[in-house]
């Protein structure tokens, strides 16, 4: 009995409903089975800070965390408050039961990854990135290759440039996982993930990843060695993209990238308009745009996480997000002085990659906690994690 009492401990009913919810997120986007993981974990979670004391204490001394939590609920509960001002203010409950889901996961996932199993937990992150990337080349290849939004059929993300971005996310952290635990055959999971990502109809995130880690990466990397083995990469991906015919569709994407550049800022430049009448305050948390793009595109986001938060929050909430990346990029620098250079290019990637991805980052359980909240956690996190399941000795 006292070995089933330990094995069925509720810090091991919290580790695994937490750790299966993120497997099962980076495959399963934003369904209700997978979402209910994630209430079970934040139950759990509830239950061990009320019956653990020591469990709570750690927690609560943990200065890096509560400066980044109370960031977060100053920028979550502002925005929340914005529903205020618009036509339905009765919206707020529903934003602010949202970023209370968001402030659990945030604490959470850094408990998590303090404990013994943060390889172990990146890993199977990856793997379930991996298995994504193996269904859409093997089932939905022909949408991914041509079209920016995702069929029925796909279980991920609906827009292609979320998928990529969790590609992206992927690679970097299967190369952690690499650096952590030296075993070469994860090394199988990005070269799957990057093969996966520059067959998807989105640029961005591909830039972003290539910015993100040279803009990180420490000069002693660049050696003749792994310059070899980089150009040996780039060899075989290229005589793959020749001989398969997809060579043709990647030149004539990157030829298409001035177009989407000039779409792109007649986007910003009309959501400009619009938050110059209303700059202080912003029009509220549901306020999108609403306009016919030169193109012929109808629009309804700013294409830009950035601009959204000033057209919904104004200057103000616009601070609040300033404060709150603010202090993920002081976390990020943290971790390039000490030579924690993946995790600092995860948070960077996730700077990039908004700069021109509109969708807001408040909501249930959806593809932005990966992009957005999931970096920002990372950050926060111990240099070295600690021996036990939970960062309690």
């Amino acid at each position: 009995m006292p070995f089933l009492t330990e094995r069925l401990s509720l810090e091991r009913l919290w580790f695994a409903f937490f750790s299966l919810f993120l497997f099962f997120s980076a495959i399963f986007c934003g369904y209700t089975r997978v979402t209910n993981l994630f209430h079970l974990a934040a139950f759990s979670f509830l239950l061990l800070l009320w019956r653990r004391p020591p469990f709570r204490q750690r927690l609560t001394a943990n200065k890096t965390l509560m400066t980044g939590l109370s960031l977060a609920a100053l920028y979550l509960v502002y925005y929340a408050a914005s529903n205020l001002w618009t036509t339905h203010p009765l919206n707020m409950e529903s934003t602010l039961t949202h970023g209370v889901y968001l402030l659990f996961f945030l604490a959470m996932l850094v408990t998590l990854l303090n404990g013994r199993y943060r390889p172990a937990i990146y890993l199977a992150i990856c793997c379930g990135f991996t298995v994504l990337a193996l269904f859409l080349m093997g089932v939905d290849h022909q949408n991914i290759l041509t079209n920016r939004l995702m069929t029925l059929q796909s279980p991920g993300p609906d827009n292609v440039i979320d998928v990529g971005g969790y590609f992206a996310i992927g690679i970097i952290l299967s190369l952690m996982v690499f650096r952590d635990t030296q075993r070469r055959i994860v090394l199988l999971l990005p070269l799957v993930l990057l093969l996966a990502l520059l067959l998807t109809q989105s640029r961005g995130p591909a830039i972003g990843l290539v910015l993100a880690l040279v803009m990180t990466s420490h000069l002693g990397l660049f050696t003749r060695r792994n310059l070899l083995w980089f150009g040996a990469v780039v060899l075989v991906l290229g005589a793959f993209f020749a001989y398969s015919g997809l060579g043709e569709v990647m030149i004539a994407r990157f030829e298409a990238l001035a177009v989407q550049v000039y779409l792109r800022l007649s986007i910003w430049h009309h959501s400009l308009q619009l938050i110059s009448d209303a700059p202080f305050f912003g029009y509220g948390f549901d306020r999108q745009l609403s306009f016919t793009n030169y193109s012929g595109e109808f629009i309804t986001t700013t294409h830009s996480l950035y601009l959204g938060a000033l057209l919904k929050g104004g200057l103000v909430g616009f601070a609040t997000m300033l404060l709150l990346i603010g202090y993920g990029a002081l976390r990020a620098l943290r971790c390039l002085r000490e030579e924690r250079r993946l995790e600092a290019a995860l948070f960077v990637f996730m700077l990039i990659f908004y700069v021109s991805q509109g969708m807001f980052n408040i909501g249930n359980p959806a593809e932005f906690w990966y992009l957005f909240w999931f970096p920002f956690a990372v950050v926060m996190t111990e240099k070295r994690p600690a021996a036990t399941l939970t960062p309690v000795a």
